[in-house]
């Protein structure tokens, strides 16, 4: 293996401007998300930031970051999710995949991450643990519209009103707060799990640079927070977030809402495969990887993680 001359860097040492191209370039997220890097990586949380490989003094690779907050028994601890690792085409199977990964694996003890196959075998070199207990269920409206003739879209916007109670509401702080308290019922009750408290939530929702295309709906005073968008010309509703598990009647009523509004299909993220569900008769699992320093932590995510949703880490922008 040869390695020529590198260096690792984090994005605030980085000129805006070539960081810019580079991302334009390798990551394929709307512009609005591309471009505000700032609120992708949750800047100003915590003093943790990307890493950036250089080869020769180009741009070659990316190691992303969110950091994010666990409750672990009754104590609170840093961890962050690994995001748009990237390695230049020309550059891979020559080990710098690794040595970017164990540089980042310095910046917090506790590291999780949802990716694909070919960063789950670098992370296994450097004895991260792994399952697929979380699956992307997946419904179609129409098999039809896979079909190459597609309707385009002018928009994605949605029919605003209510339908068998499930009720669209405003997103604002009033709606955000309402979340937090079933939210942190539901926290209360756990050992171990995500901590999406008031400032969580308002980074998530209030400052996302694609928050015109959120909607918030109640049904019998639970909450799902969803993202509407177009992509590859397809219409879909990404179920971000639920306060509660999403229940059979839940399902049934968001399946007349994609027909009533033509969407293509509906996902959201599940910790409970199943052989068979007649209204999300599809699904796709995921890479959960981890590591921790300490082996109580990594043997407690393991065992007891278990709320992760489209709304954590990069997973409904991908």
């Amino acid at each position: 293996m040869t390695v020529n001359k590198f260096h690792i860097k984090k994005i605030s040492e980085m000129n805006k401007d070539q960081l810019l191209k580079f991302y334009q370039k390798s990551f394929h997220y709307d512009k609005s998300i591309l471009d505000d890097y700032d609120w992708r990586y949750r800047k100003g949380f915590s003093s943790y930031e990307p890493l950036i490989l250089l080869v020769d003094n180009q741009i070659r690779g990316h190691a992303g970051l969110i950091p994010v907050d666990l409750k672990v028994k009754d104590k609170k601890e840093k961890a962050i999710w690994f995001t748009d690792f990237y390695i230049d085409q020309k550059y891979r199977q020559k080990g710098y995949g690794k040595l970017l990964t164990e540089e980042w694996m310095k910046i917090c003890p506790i590291q999780i991450t949802i990716c694909n196959d070919q960063s789950l075998r670098i992370f296994k070199k450097l004895k991260w643990e792994s399952n697929n207990r979380f699956v992307r269920r997946i419904k179609f409206n129409n098999y039809f519209n896979l079909l190459p003739i597609r309707k385009n879209y002018e928009d994605s916007n949605l029919i605003k009103n209510d339908l068998k109670n499930l009720k669209l509401v405003d997103l604002n702080f009033s709606t955000i707060k309402k979340i937090i308290e079933k939210n942190d019922h539901n926290l209360s009750k756990k050992s171990f799990c995500i901590i999406r408290d008031e400032g969580w939530f308002r980074w998530r929702l209030e400052e996302c640079p694609y928050k015109k295309k959120l909607y918030i709906f109640e049904f019998r005073n639970n909450y799902f927070i969803t993202h509407l968008k177009l992509k590859n010309n397809y219409k879909i509703l990404n179920i971000l977030y639920s306060s509660e598990e999403i229940s059979d009647d839940v399902k049934n009523i968001f399946n007349d809402f994609l027909k009533k509004n033509n969407i293509d299909f509906l996902a959201y993220v599940s910790n409970k495969p199943k052989l068979s569900d007649i209204f999300f008769p599809w699904q796709k699992k995921l890479n959960f990887a981890f590591y921790a320093n300490d082996k109580f932590i990594s043997n407690s995510i393991d065992e007891h993680f278990s709320d992760i949703q489209l709304i954590d880490s990069d997973i409904d922008y991908l």
